[in-house]
């Protein structure tokens, strides 16, 4: 996520930005974070579930990439990843889509 700093100049405490200015910022803000459709997540997540707030990312940890399917909570900033999800390496995710034909075939059986 980008974010950008605005610096106090003033020594009042004031900030010297307009009202106009620092709600020009905030649209751009909002514009940045926002992905198109994805109902504002980050680049690279997508909803499951928007209702129940599941979502699925394409991230980065320790410099390796990672699928991380997982439940948000609302948080105090709003949708946060909560503990309840999994996240997958990459060959582990090529391994599941290998065997979404089959899995569809038991869920067949069963319903």
């Amino acid at each position: 996520l980008q974010q950008t700093f605005y610096k106090n100049t003033e020594s009042s405490g004031k900030s010297n930005v307009s009202a106009a200015d620092k709600e020009s910022r905030k649209e751009e803000k909002k514009g940045s974070q926002r992905k198109s459709g994805s109902g504002g997540l980050e680049e690279g997540a997508y909803w499951l579930d928007e209702k129940r707030m599941r979502r699925i990312q394409v991230r980065q940890f320790k410099g390796k990439p990672l699928i991380d399917i997982r439940e948000l909570y609302m948080g105090p900033k709003g949708p946060a990843p909560g503990k309840k999800g999994i996240s997958l390496s990459v060959t582990e995710w090529r391994e599941l889509c290998d065997l979404m034909e089959n899995i569809d075939e038991e869920i067949q059986k069963i319903t």
